[in-house]
């Protein structure tokens, strides 16, 4: 089973790559097939190429794309009540300390 984090992590950078702008070149062509590939199967090696492929942009560009999935990560409230399944204020969780 594929970690969550890889999970949301692969699937911003679909999202991110898909609205990046003018229509993907090679580069980033390579960079989505590999994420939407590492998505479908999870598998470490897939998991590997899709990193290996994202760090084969131009640093600039890796860096631009990197931020902005990052930001999504950052403002994901699920991902963050996933590492607390227990904690107060979760939805469908306690309400309060015992």
């Amino acid at each position: 089973m594929m970690d969550p984090v890889d999970t949301r992590f692969f699937t911003l950078l679909v999202q991110v790559l898909a609205e990046d702008g003018p229509p993907p070149d090679s580069e980033t062509d390579a960079v989505t097939q590999a994420a939407k590939r590492a998505l479908e199967t999870g598998a470490p090696l897939d998991l590997l190429a899709a990193r290996r492929a994202l760090d084969g942009l131009e640093p600039g560009r890796k860096d631009r794309i990197l931020s902005r999935v990052h930001a999504g990560m950052a403002g994901d409230l699920s991902a963050i009540w996933d590492q607390l399944p227990q904690g107060i204020g979760r939805p469908g969780g306690p309400r309060k300390l015992h």
